[in-house]
């Protein structure tokens, strides 16, 4: 059996993170989101999103009783430096890899139908992973931020340098 570990939504605005456990050949899967908190000013510097990722992961591999003889693919986003490194201490055997196929597809439904919740009307999904589709997304979510800035704004990743510039309206130097 293959576990494929992967995630949606760091490049977006908006949110937290979402995070996907699947067994690739049964689809039985585990998902949940690192709070938008952790992206916040103080929290993004201080990277606690990296324990906070490295939870959920934890607790799928509970949910799912994984065992040590599994293959597990990981992706190499930064996300999971924390979640790399308790695979390792717990003996896990792991490829740090670009996770597509069912885990990619089905995290990023997910993720959609999450930022639905908060209130984003119809976002892009992203299918192909491409610069574009990436691009399209956020630009789409911008402006509905625009729309609304202070009423959206605790929906925002305001520990990003971008954010901050955008929320402060201040220009880099």
């Amino acid at each position: 059996m293959t576990i494929q570990i992967d995630d949606q939504g760091w490049g977006t605005p908006v949110g937290g993170v979402g995070i996907i456990v699947l067994r690739k050949e049964t689809s039985e899967l585990h998902y949940d989101i690192v709070p938008i908190e952790h992206f916040s000013i103080g929290r993004f510097k201080k990277k606690t999103y990296l324990a906070a990722a490295r939870d959920i992961v934890e607790d799928g591999f509970s949910t799912l009783k994984v065992r040590k003889d599994e293959e597990i693919e990981i992706c190499s986003g930064c996300i999971h430096d924390k979640t790399a490194e308790w695979l390792k201490n717990e003996g896990y055997k792991f490829t740090v890899m670009k996770v597509d196929g069912i885990a990619q597809q089905k995290g990023e439904q997910l993720f959609v139908e999450y930022l639905r919740g908060l209130g984003v009307p119809n976002p892009p999904q992203i299918v192909e992973e491409t610069v574009d589709e990436y691009k399209a997304q956020f630009f789409y979510i911008m402006d509905w931020v625009r729309e609304d800035r202070e009423k959206r704004k605790h929906l925002c990743k305001t520990g990003w340098k971008y954010l901050i510039k955008f929320f402060n309206g201040k220009k880099k130097k």
